[in-house]
């Protein structure tokens, strides 16, 4: 009975008993029916506390699995709804997930396109740089700094678009430009880029040589520095500027100044008519690219044969020209070859109207007497080894007209026939595709074994003129 009055029901196995609820304690601790009430509590709990420790684990997997079955029962809904509405078909459907498979690769792609331009920008910073510097190397080249004798380095600055540290880089760089393009020496004052404390009145003052001019000139005095450089490396969004001013330590003049712009500076090459990229400077780490002269042309040749008259000696003439390119494009070495095709094993007798001799003209001629007479050769051969000079400036400008030098040590070969031959060429370059050769060459007396019996011929000089393609 519970405080109410009503009775409680209690299980205990199959039996049933209604046990009035008491009030105190004391009277449940000494009653039968109260110790009887205590015994079907503590059972019921524990009873609650097994059934709560079976269902904890089947929660965790229900809180788990939320989402899926909450995706489950969307989709049902939607098939629930699609088959009281249109039907979808199975290639739908199929598209649908072909979508949702997309998004995945989608943003992939946009990711990959996103650090593809992060690291695009950096790689164009470092070339544009280059370009600027490029530039600057081409007017060192072309002797802008010739009257100087030496040079000092006294400050570098950056705008605050680029962290400090790029001052030293910058600086490096265009020491680098000034060495390989000009023999101007190139001092480093340490002195130009220290600071100094003095103590004036009691105070304590910090003076750099930059806005203490007495110091730069004891600094230009002790180590012989005739003239000072500054350079400022301003950049932008767009574009980027290298101003750079050099100017006499003794008379304070400036002797040079220069400002490149990287939104005009192919623009001059372009007018010039220059190779840019034999001024541009190939950053560090990158592979040696080597350059090479290809030379296809079509021409004719006088060859000394070994038997024959003036006509013999009448070759059209197939000549291929590869060389590498170094010394800044003033030297090169290679391989020359020619195809050498005589000319009346080309052209045939042109027809005539008159008649047919008789057959008995031959068979009435008088029978020569039998000795080892030389067949002149029809098709030959000639390879070189060739070394050439190009007279060219600092740089080569295809407008204006190029003259190259070339030797070549190789022999003639035909059929039986190999001699030794040495030749000299000179070369015209017009623009950038075509040129002209004049060749001489000398061949060397030979030995040739004709039915078991050596002949000697007797060399001679000869010459070819050649018009070619370059590639």
């Amino acid at each position: 009975m519970n405080r109410d009055g009503r009775v409680i029901p209690l299980k205990n196995g199959d039996q049933t008993a209604e046990i009035p609820f008491m009030q105190k304690n004391a009277q449940i601790a000494g009653n039968p029916a109260g110790k009887a009430l205590t015994r079907a509590c503590t059972t019921r709990a524990r009873h609650h506390l097994e059934h709560l420790w079976n269902i904890v684990p089947s929660l965790l997997i229900l809180l788990l699995t939320a989402p899926a079955i909450a995706s489950d029962a969307e989709w049902e809904e939607v098939t629930e709804g699609s088959n009281s509405g249109p039907q979808v078909t199975a290639s739908q459907r199929d598209e649908d997930f072909e979508e949702d498979d997309e998004d995945p690769r989608a943003k992939s792609r946009e990711a990959e396109r996103l650090r593809t331009a992060s690291s695009t920008t950096v790689r164009r910073f470092h070339e544009v740089l280059d370009e600027l510097l490029a530039e600057f190397g081409y007017d060192v080249k072309m002797g802008q700094l010739k009257g100087l004798k030496n040079v000092s380095i006294r400050r570098v600055e950056v705008n605050d678009a680029l962290p400090k540290t790029y001052e030293n880089y910058v600086e490096l760089l265009v020491a680098e430009r000034i060495r390989e393009n000009s023999r101007v020496k190139l001092i480093n004052c340490v002195p130009c880029k220290t600071r100094s404390s003095t103590l004036v009145e009691g105070k304590l003052m910090i003076t750099s040589p930059t806005t203490n001019m007495a110091r730069m000139e004891q600094a230009a005095t002790q180590l012989g520095i005739d003239n000072f450089m500054d350079v400022i490396l301003v950049y932008h969004t767009t574009h980027m500027v290298l101003a750079l001013s050099i100017f006499d330590t003794a008379t304070k003049e400036q002797v040079w100044a220069r400002t490149y712009n990287s939104e005009t500076i192919k623009s001059r090459f372009q007018k010039l008519a220059i190779d840019y990229r034999q001024v541009a400077k190939s950053r560090p780490g990158e592979d040696y690219v080597p350059e090479y002269r290809m030379l296809l042309g079509l021409g004719g040749a006088s060859v000394p044969n070994v038997a024959g008259g003036d006509k013999e000696r009448s070759f059209m003439n197939l000549q291929f020209r590869g060389a590498e390119k170094f010394n800044n494009r003033r030297s090169e070495f290679g391989i020359l070859f020619s195809l050498l095709l005589s000319t009346r094993s080309l052209l045939r007798e042109y027809p005539n109207e008159g008649g047919a001799a008789t057959a008995g003209t031959a068979a009435e001629a008088a029978p020569e007497p039998t000795t080892t007479k030389l067949k002149p050769f029809r098709q030959a051969i000639s390879l070189y080894g060739t070394y050439g000079h190009t007279f060219v400036g600092s740089v080569e400008s295809y407008n204006d007209l190029r003259h190259s030098l070339h030797a070549g040590l190789g022999g003639l070969l035909s059929v039986g026939y190999i001699a030794p031959s040495v030749r000299f060429g000179w070369d015209i370059y017009f623009g950038r595709r075509f040129a002209m050769t004049f060749g001489a060459f000398g061949i060397a007396p030979a030995s040739i074994l004709v039915d078991g019996e050596y002949l000697s011929t007797k060399g001679g000089v000869g010459g070819d003129l050649v018009l070619s393609l370059n590639f």
